[in-house]
């Protein structure tokens, strides 16, 4: 019997989903043991570790990808995979299980650049590369590996993201209840759960940038002393300036309907380097000095600022004429910036104050473990030969099976 499918017939299997995000700080690592497939999934969280990037690996991942060579992206593809598998074998070890035990991992990889529109000059076709070769895992390893999710999608002519709402659905959906799974990532993006919502129901979609132009403004301004603003105490003692973020909501994207799915190639480095000039400008034509020390908070107040007036406005402008919010989730690192929590509840509270706001912990999960655990049961999917893919959310023409395998 092959691999596939004596992990299929299994009553419950054991599956280490890996999760790289858009920060690239590291590598989440959740093994679970799962039962079931499609609505009737269980996941059950055995163990979770991370392992973080050594400081080189992120700074090439992010800066300027525009200064990566070939030879570059080829060698990352296989170091990366390296560090996947070794991401993988730690969660194994300390969970006490053994490599024979493991039926599958499960590795979204490191999203190098995501692509979904169509503007090429030359090839004006979809494209998306997320490195970390899964080959290299099953190698290391010895378990069979699936992974890079996206292209089936895109195939189908979707977006290729975002993929943690078919995870949302199974893991969150409610007879009674809306609810806005938002995860605040590098890139900020949500999923709503329609009361009583069947797969076709499901709306999600990336809001913009979440903490990737704060953390990257930070990393800016105090030439890489500074990587991140840590519970939002920088955003929370400077002064939002009203004016130049109306000129920073001004971006095409936040106004774009979904499906649409957004990354470093619009909201990265490049455009936080011109955000920070144009609000060097922006004080000078007021005739004030500019001062790096002086206006240090409140760029960060403002650039965190963007990232909580775009997620309410695709709450008020995309979600609520779908149904209503009873509840919102947080999750991701956005989760800890004290600032951003504030100010989404304030302003959900404008909109409603019956509106409940809840992290992953409040209901069982713990939020650095979250988007593993997507994974974990995206890969068990591929594992039942059942699509998962919400079409709905991605623009996708028809369900797939989103993964590729990898046998050891």
């Amino acid at each position: 019997m092959d691999l596939l499918t004596s992990a299929r017939v299994k009553p419950s299997r054991l599956i280490v989903g890996l999760m790289s995000g858009t920060s690239a700080d590291g590598i989440d690592a959740c093994l679970c043991r799962i039962k079931g497939f499609g609505v009737q999934t269980a996941a059950e969280i055995e163990h979770f570790s991370s392992l973080k990037y050594p400081e080189t690996l992120k700074h090439m991942i992010t800066s300027d990808l525009n200064n990566l060579g070939l030879e570059d992206i080829a060698r990352l593809n296989f170091f990366l995979g390296n560090l996947l598998a070794q991401a993988a074998l730690k969660c194994i070890e300390e969970a006490g299980y053994a490599i024979w035990e493991i039926d599958a991992i499960s590795s979204h990889g490191q999203t190098l650049i995501h692509l979904p529109d169509c503007h090429h000059r030359v090839l004006p076709i979809p494209a998306t590369l997320q490195i970390g070769d899964i080959s290299v895992i099953a190698q290391l390893t010895g378990i069979l590996t699936i992974g890079d999710f996206r292209p089936a999608d895109m195939a189908q002519g979707g977006q290729g993201a975002p993929l943690v709402p078919y995870a949302d659905f199974v893991m969150f959906r409610h007879d009674d209840l809306g609810k806005i799974v938002q995860n605040i990532g590098g890139i900020s993006n949500l999923t709503y759960l329609p009361p009583s919502c069947s797969l076709d129901d499901v709306i999600a979609f990336d809001t913009g940038p979440g903490n990737m132009v704060i953390d990257a403004t930070i990393n800016l301004l105090t030439k890489g002393n500074l990587s991140m603003d840590t519970d939002g105490e920088i955003a929370n003692s400077g002064t939002v300036n009203r004016e130049f973020l109306s000129h920073l909501l001004s971006s095409d994207y936040f106004y774009k309907p979904p499906p649409k799915s957004t990354g470093r190639e619009l909201f990265g480095i490049q455009y936080t380097q011109r955000i920070i000039g144009e609000y060097k400008g922006f004080i000078q034509k007021q005739g004030v000095v500019w001062d790096i020390k002086e206006h240090f908070k409140d760029i960060v107040a403002t650039v965190s600022e963007l990232t909580v007036q775009t997620i309410v406005y695709s709450y008020k402008t995309w979600v609520a004429p779908r149904g209503p919010i009873d509840q919102v989730i947080l999750g991701g690192g956005g989760a800890y910036n004290l600032y951003l929590v504030r100010r989404l509840k304030e302003e959900l509270e404008s909109m409603d104050p019956n509106i409940q706001v809840l992290t992953h912990e409040d209901i069982g999960i713990p939020n650095t473990a979250k988007e593993a655990l997507a994974f974990c049961i995206l890969g068990n999917e591929v594992i039942g030969l059942k699509p998962n893919n919400v079409p709905s959310a991605t623009g996708a023409q028809k369900p797939v099976i989103l993964g590729k395998v990898a046998f050891p």
